[in-house]
């Protein structure tokens, strides 16, 4: 294999392993919000870009050091993950309206076993997961995009074990 075939592989293996998904959200109208988030994610990445690119080409030019500042980002890449034996019903809530047209909730998602489900979420926003499996209880999980953490592995009987050891 050649260089520039390897090249090509590492890039589509970084592009595809950082990319969100609809696969496992089952309501149309959190899929289209999805969908819309990351065009505008993408569109404010590629002028990010394209404005590092002429701020260069400027810079070089005109031998000056200045500089654009880059935009604030405004969306987050979370992974909800399955831990149990059986599929999880999984609804985030949250109170970010996204562009008017309503909030930014993630309704519908049907997690299979040991699935993940890669999503866009605004930052900073907080979510209310509400989580089940057909044969558990619903229970309720506080998720935060603005902290470090991007994987969120749920799993039945979870919060009764952080309600014990919050008492």
């Amino acid at each position: 294999m050649g260089k520039h075939a390897m090249i090509i592989l590492v890039l589509a293996a970084v592009v595809c392993g950082g990319c969100t998904s609809t696969r496992y959200l089952s309501d149309k109208q959190s899929i289209d919000r999805q969908h819309d988030m990351r065009k505008n994610r993408t569109g404010t990445n590629v002028g990010d870009v394209l404005l590092s690119f002429a701020n260069m080409f400027i810079s070089g030019v005109l031998n000056t050091d200045y500089e654009i500042t880059q935009s604030e980002r405004a969306f987050k890449r979370i992974c909800i993950i399955n831990q149990s034996a059986d599929t999880l019903i999984v609804n985030m809530v949250t109170d970010i309206v996204w562009k008017e047209t309503g909030y930014c909730d993630i309704m519908g998602i049907e997690l299979p076993p040991g699935a993940k489900q890669k999503l866009l979420a605004p930052h900073p926003a907080a979510y209310n997961v509400y989580f089940r499996t057909p044969y558990s209880e619903e229970e309720k999980l506080e998720i935060r995009t603005d902290n470090q953490h991007r994987r969120f592995a749920l799993r039945p009987g979870m919060t009764n074990w952080l309600q014990e050891k919050e008492n």
